[in-house]
């Protein structure tokens, strides 16, 4: 009659160190698939992002100026990823012309060697999550154009982007 109680004692510690086991996976996994999960939003993000700058990029060089630019036709002729499109809404904070021709001229006066000179017509081109996207609505990453850097989800603890820089009289 020994042995019986012997085997439930035996099956009752598989199963504590079972779960144990699982425990301890899932503190380890959980974590690091979440931080998974973020880079590949991070990454399709700034795939997106990068495919609007050169749309816009190329609508500059073949028309010369952001005159009648459309950034909803633009998104729809780039086929982005349909939860890409539901996840994020896309903004472009403009730079006015006047600031945009002193750039462009301020850098060409500093050009000493063959190279390309690159002034951009926007402040930033911004990604504001929606209420589907998992990271959490209102959160965003955008692109300087002055400084060529992302910043926001994904990148740094940027929250907000500088408006003041961007708008800086309202």
């Amino acid at each position: 009659m020994a042995e019986p109680k012997n085997n439930k004692s035996r099956v009752k510690y598989l199963v504590v160190a079972a779960l144990i086991i699982i425990i301890v996976a899932a503190i380890l996994i959980v974590p690091r698939y979440r931080r998974y999960q973020n880079e590949k939003r991070a990454e399709a993000i700034r795939t997106a992002i990068t495919a609007v700058q050169q749309n816009v990029d190329n609508y500059w060089k073949t028309h010369g100026s952001i005159s009648g630019f459309d950034l909803d036709k633009a998104l729809v002729e780039l086929q982005l990823a349909n939860r890409t499109v539901r996840n994020w809404n896309f903004a472009i904070a403009w730079k006015p012309t006047e600031i945009y021709t002193t750039q462009m001229v301020d850098k060409l006066k500093d050009v000493s060697e063959n190279r390309i000179v690159h002034v951009t017509p926007y402040k930033i081109i911004l990604a504001i999550a929606t209420a589907e996207n998992p990271i959490g609505e209102g959160r965003k990453t955008w692109f300087e154009g002055d400084n060529n850097s992302f910043h926001g989800f994904g990148y740094d603890e940027r929250i907000e982007p500088d408006w003041r820089e961007i708008f800086p009289n309202p």
